[in-house]
């Protein structure tokens, strides 16, 4: 890439990316979006030049690093707008091919993709996207309060509203969390967790009933 149009993209990109806030704002999705992937777009041929740069490493991870967080900011801003629109079902495949895999998503863009699945009950999505992340990230991640907020999100709402709450302590056990950490949540939905066993319990006890009753007119009709 030419440097003229390196430093042209670089000034577009920081053009663009105040505009997109402004332009939510203003609640003109349409226009919103098409800014965000033209900057996103600038900001992906940017970094393919910067593998090809002669930066030092101290430079290029600070280089990096700002770039990583304004891609996310944009990423962020793209989802809202997005789901303002009720296009919710482009957003998955949009993040999926910028970021070349859903693993590689940050914490908090991959919250914001199980709340709007969540929101339109695409449970099965929620759970395919929450396992490959945590597949590949859940041992390396270095911080915990990250994968504790992926857990609540997934608990609250994947597993209540799809009618699992009584699983809520056992899919605990199974997350990379640390005793601290299950504990907490474990409490937080203890309330929850036990109206669930009671219903269970009392349909149980109405199901065994219903089979009394059932055996019983049987037998009397026979007899």
């Amino acid at each position: 890439m030419a440097q003229t149009e390196i430093a042209k993209s670089e000034s577009n990109i920081f053009t663009y990316k105040k505009s997109a806030s402004v332009l939510l704002i203003a609640r003109d999705f349409e226009k919103c979006l098409e800014v965000c992937k033209e900057v996103l777009r600038l900001r992906r041929l940017g970094n393919l030049e910067d593998k090809n740069g002669s930066t030092t490493e101290n430079e290029n991870l600070s280089l990096k690093l700002s770039q990583y967080e304004e891609t996310e900011h944009l990423i962020v801003i793209l989802i809202q707008a997005f789901a303002e629109l009720e296009r919710w079902e482009e957003v998955l495949p949009y993040i999926t091919d910028y970021y070349q895999g859903i693993e590689n998503v940050s914490a908090y863009v991959l919250k914001l993709c199980l709340l709007l699945h969540a929101r339109v009950r695409e449970y099965s999505i929620c759970s395919a996207i929450y396992n490959i992340w945590m597949r590949a990230n859940a041992q390396s991640w270095s911080d915990q309060e990250d994968i504790s907020m992926l857990v609540d999100v997934y608990i609250k709402h994947v597993l209540i509203p799809t009618g699992k709450a009584s699983e809520v302590e056992g899919f605990l056990r199974s997350t990379q969390l640390d005793e601290a950490s299950q504990q907490k949540l474990l409490s937080a939905y203890e309330e929850v967790i036990q109206k669930s066993r009671a219903l269970g319990s009392s349909v149980e006890d109405e199901e065994k009933e219903k089979k009394k009753v059932s055996q019983h007119n049987s037998q009397a009709f026979l007899g």
